[in-house]
């Protein structure tokens, strides 16, 4: 223990004292959740069968790791309940601590006065402006070691990419205006796939997208197989020229929109019977069948919907690329829902707050989320 003028500091012993104390303190918390966890299902079990329910108790699951202000909660012991179906004792998605003090500090771009105010508030603790400073801090640093960690050759077979359109706040100095975040999603060889990078930029350029592919390149990722985009040409100029080698595969979603607009008015059992079919076909084993299904499909539809099949026969060499990967995971690289999906959790973060700054704040924002994510699933 570091000591000054031969005394020891206060700061010193408080951290200390909280090492010791800090694991009997989680064990309690753990402890005294479980009780209320287990007097709450018997509640419910007592209140349904009053009501002539079928209910009966159905073990536990047990939570790896809960993130509180006071530290992590692991191992974590949940009772199940089960009727006609399993009854849910918790909603299934938790915020976390860490999540909501980054997004805070990211996203509401607040003063640490006003962050103090918001824990407080929100999270029923307290945080001193010097930890907050270093939370910021120690993610910003996590942030950029993940966007220059170097990337394995064949680590990733398929890049998915696309773009999120955003609003940045008025300033005094500056009017409000639009931006778009891409973001590159790395698909392993076994399926899995990760964040890999992402770029800030006005709109989405060709310059744009090969500024990113040239960093993801400059990282070690100089070759993949497959690149999966909702069409853009800016993408496929980029990649023209940082891999063209390349394979392109149009996601069938953004394609399917572009089909179903050129089918005249239809009622909607001819609506549900032109999705059914297109969706029917991406169940092919192999090209050489889906091309006969399609075949059949554009047959079908040539006198009722003839521009819709026109640009159907056209471009579906542009969606045939997926089927060149092993079966047990090639649906995944159909479409950009990699990417989307990650969108559609990152807009339900960015909706609870006033908007990002500029670019560079609405990278730091997306990194954040990625942290903040990752430290959920740990």
């Amino acid at each position: 223990m570091s000591s000054t003028g031969g005394r020891v500091t206060l700061r010193e012993m408080v951290e200390q004292a909280w090492t010791e104390v800090q694991g009997q303190v989680l064990q309690a918390l753990r402890r005294t959740i479980e009780g209320l966890l287990v007097a709450e299902r018997d509640r419910r079990v007592a209140e349904r069968r009053r009501c002539g329910e079928k209910v009966y108790r159905w073990g536990y699951t047990v939570r790896k790791c809960w993130q509180t202000l006071w530290g992590a909660l692991e191992q974590v012991r949940v009772p199940r309940l089960r009727g006609q179906q399993e009854i849910g004792l918790l909603e299934k998605y938790q915020r976390h601590a860490l999540d909501e003090i980054l997004f805070a500090l990211a996203v509401g771009g607040l003063s640490q006065r006003k962050v103090v105010s918001w824990v407080k508030q929100f999270l029923g603790g307290t945080l001193s402006p010097a930890t907050i400073s270093a939370v910021l801090r120690q993610a910003q640093e996590q942030i950029q070691a993940r966007r220059e960690q170097r990337l394995s050759p064949g680590a990733y077979r398929a890049l998915a990419v696309d773009g999120i359109f955003l609003r940045y706040r008025r300033r005094a100095d500056r009017a409000a205006r639009s931006g778009v975040l891409l973001v590159a999603v790395g698909v392993r060889p076994d399926g899995r796939f990760t964040v890999l990078d992402w770029l800030a930029a006005p709109a989405e350029t060709t310059d744009a997208y090969q500024q990113l592919f040239t960093r993801l390149w400059q990282r070690g990722l100089e070759q993949i197989e497959l690149l999966i985009s909702d069409g853009a040409d800016a993408v496929t100029s980029a990649a023209a020229i940082v891999y063209p080698a390349a394979a392109h595969q149009l996601c069938l979603v953004h394609w399917f929109w572009n089909l179903e607009a050129l089918t005249p008015r239809l009622s909607w059992w001819q609506r549900r019977k032109f999705r059914r079919e297109f969706w029917w076909l991406w169940d092919a084993v192999d090209e050489s069948e889906l091309r006969q299904w399609a075949t059949g499909f554009a047959r079908r539809w040539r006198f009722g919907a003839p521009e819709m099949v026109e640009k159907f026969r056209t471009e579906l060499p542009r969606v045939l690329a997926y089927l060149r990967f092993p079966i047990r995971w090639r649906h995944r690289l159909r479409t950009t829902n990699l990417a989307e999906g990650f969108f559609k959790h990152l807009r339900r973060y960015l909706s609870r707050f006033p908007g990002c700054v500029d670019e560079a704040h609405s990278e730091q924002v997306l990194g954040c989320f990625l942290l903040a994510a990752e430290q959920m699933h740990a």
